[in-house]
């Protein structure tokens, strides 16, 4: 018999190698899912859903917490919090969570005893960071690089569909989200990636902004959380928006319940109107909407934010509407929260 070749030996180690992937793979174990059911009730027993009106960031964070028993009541004596804010781009507030206001959480959450706070970055390209240090004193950023599995962790739940099967994608001229899809293996039912960080948080504070989005119609709350998973999920997610749209709208949701935020601060100060979510020549910013939302319901919470898009942004239409209705839907089914405010305990604050 022959002795292997030098390319014979290296074709038979790349096999290997390969093989010994998919059986990690097989063999990989899922995380239970963090957090839990929203625990941010009133006086009533019902939810609490505090919206306040004002241009002081710090005065609107100090009445918002105060209106729901102080962040300590949120803590719960963790030591370590992580604060997800919208990082989509390099555009400023709104179209990215303000710095000012990840400051003003973070003292309150220093004033509950919390020794570390985190905040997480999702980036999808280069690894530099969005917010500078100084601009966050005292606080660690951390990012979760999209297309690096090793910055992800295998999350179960058997409420979540697999991912669709990978779009045909052309020897040559591919680009974009199609191209890094390349070679992916889809996730089967029941599990998802989650940033490592993420899913390891004790505690986690979900700090959207309000804008348009091309594809999710409005990002907010629950759609903040595209930016939680695996870059090849969300890539699939967009692939589908030809041929499956609804696909898009239950993965919005189930991304968001792989996280299940302890609480949710929307900073609606000012808002991105018209086109988004980068800012382009049909983008209209909004100044002085002035309104922060605050509560444990991810739903709720975007609920009132499609209201007042509605209200600043005349060209989104009830079609816009239907579809994130859809999403809410789909992320009431998941436990996530309740669409219906009548079955809140609103705190309505102007300071």
């Amino acid at each position: 018999m022959r002795p292997a070749s030098a390319t014979e030996s290296e074709s038979a180690s790349l096999t290997d190698m390969a093989l010994n992937v998919l059986d990690q793979r097989r063999t990989e174990i899922p995380l239970p899912r963090r957090g839990g059911p929203n625990s941010i009730t009133g006086p009533s027993g019902k939810p609490l859903l505090v919206i306040v009106e004002g241009a002081d960031i710090d005065a609107m964070i100090d009445a918002g917490l105060e209106a729901i028993g102080g962040l300590k009541r949120v803590v719960q004596g963790n030591r370590e919090v992580l604060l997800k804010p919208n990082t989509n781009q390099r555009d400023p507030f709104p179209s990215i969570t303000d710095p000012a206001t990840i400051r003003a959480v973070a003292r309150h959450a220093r004033a509950a005893g919390v020794e570390r706070v985190v905040v997480h970055e999702d980036h999808k390209h280069e690894l530099d960071y969005y917010y500078q240090p100084s601009e966050l004193p005292g606080l660690d950023l951390s990012l979760a690089h999209a297309p690096t599995r090793d910055d992800f962790v295998l999350v179960g739940f058997d409420g979540w569909h697999s991912d669709m099967p990978v779009p045909f994608i052309p020897a040559s001229g591919a680009s974009g989200m199609l191209e890094r899809l390349r070679g992916y293996e889809p996730q089967p039912a029941g599990g998802l990636r989650i940033a490592r960080d993420i899913q390891m948080a004790p505690i986690v504070i979900n700090m959207p902004v309000l804008k348009r989005h091309f594809a999710g119609q409005i990002t907010s709350a629950l759609k903040n959380h595209f930016g939680s998973v695996y870059g090849p999920h969300r890539w699939l997610a967009h692939a589908s928006l030809d041929t499956n749209r609804d696909y898009y709208d239950r993965k919005l949701a189930e991304f968001a319940s792989a996280v299940r935020p302890e609480l949710t601060i929307t900073d609606v100060r000012s808002l991105q109107a018209v086109a988004g979510p980068n800012r382009g020549p049909d983008t209209r910013i909004v100044e002085r909407v002035n309104r922060l939302i605050v509560s444990g319901d991810m739903v709720a919470a975007d609920v009132v934010a499609m209201d007042i898009m509605k209200r600043h942004d005349p060209t989104f239409s009830a079609q816009n509407e239907a579809i994130v209705r859809r999403q809410h839907r789909h992320a009431e089914n998941l436990g996530l929260g309740c669409s219906d405010l009548s079955k809140f305990e609103v705190v309505e604050l102007k300071i």
